[in-house]
């Protein structure tokens, strides 16, 4: 497993590929590819240096390879960096071994989502989250799930990891503010990333489908939720509107991909709980990632737009509050 590999160990197993890339040198021909070799336990920087153009063309589209090589280098930031000799595409036998999983028991976590259902009053709401909940296979899709492909919860099991922060940060906000309305809130913080059980696979490995590329999981949760309205009795057409506007707008920008800007009181609330959820979650993410450095900043973070601290921790524990 990645996690097991030291400076200087030699590889010779299979691995994901991720994040390939072919940089041409200054001479104008040689090629270096650049990439990624990963498994449930994270992944490590690797370089196969002067690929041929056959080469290329074979390692542009592999998922999986047996790889062979060894950990060269330890970077400045103690990040590792593999040299390899051989790719040769592959098929796992247990695809499980390259699929990160959430840490977090999803059975109990799937009866938070029931308990929070049952509380809801409001008729019409209660009947749509059953509709969803009630089906096997919707809710087996839902609770494996990851909440992205990079940035925030992206791992088996992390659509239901978000959905739950998010309810706890909704129901926080309902207590504090009364004049959301709780029900409402809480219903759209479970159905709010409904889409992507449909945007991603998550199988064989965490990608998007081709559905997820070319729609994505808002207007794919939003033509969900408006088949189920359509089959429950006498829902009310204005209820319904508040639900697909509250959905449409929750990613807060056009840039962002919502083709709404959030223009009610719950769609603010859950725009801005969403956003909290999945930058903390994500700014935790970057710091496992960089468990291992010596530095205190991390590398850039694209979706940040600059580098973030990582002397945090240090600076609180070498400065306890004293009592």
């Amino acid at each position: 497993m990645v996690k097991d590999l030291g400076l200087n160990s030699h590889i010779d197993d299979i691995f994901i590929l991720k994040d390939v890339e072919f940089r041409v040198r200054r001479d104008n021909k040689t090629v270096d590819m650049f990439f990624k070799i990963g498994d449930k336990t994270g992944d490590i920087t690797a370089i196969a240096w002067d690929v041929s153009n056959d080469e290329i063309e074979k390692y542009k589209n592999i998922n999986f390879a047996r790889v062979r090589g060894h950990v060269s280098k330890r970077k400045a930031n103690g990040a590792l960096q593999a040299t390899i000799s051989s790719l040769i595409e592959t098929t796992p036998q247990n695809f499980s071994d390259y699929l990160p999983h959430s840490n977090k028991d999803s059975d109990a976590l799937m009866n938070t989502i029931y308990k929070k259902i049952e509380s809801i009053n409001n008729h019409h709401l209660l009947a749509l989250l059953k509709s969803f909940f009630n089906d096997q296979d919707f809710t087996d899709k839902f609770q494996k799930a990851p909440a992205a492909t990079k940035v925030h919860q992206p791992y088996i099991g992390g659509l239901l990891d978000h959905t739950c922060n998010l309810i706890k940060i909704c129901e926080c906000i309902c207590g504090i503010y009364k004049d959301i309305n709780r029900d409402f809130l809480i219903t759209m913080a479970i159905l709010h990333d409904i889409g992507k059980v449909r945007e991603y696979c998550f199988e064989k490995m965490i990608d998007y489908t081709i559905e997820g590329k070319l729609i994505g999981h808002i207007a794919i949760g939003f033509e969900m939720i408006d088949q189920k309205i359509k089959e429950l009795n006498e829902f009310p057409p204005d209820l319904a509107l508040m639900i697909k506007h509250t959905l449409l707008s929750h990613h807060g920008h056009f840039e962002y991909g919502s083709p709404k800007l959030p223009s009610t009181l719950t769609a603010i609330a859950l725009h801005y709980a969403d956003e909290i959820e999945a930058k903390i979650s994500g700014f935790l993410n970057i710091k496992a990632g960089e468990n291992e450095s010596n530095e205190d900043w991390s590398k850039w973070i694209w979706w940040l737009e600059r580098p973030v601290y990582l002397g945090e921790d240090k600076s609180l524990k070498e400065n306890p509050e004293v009592k």
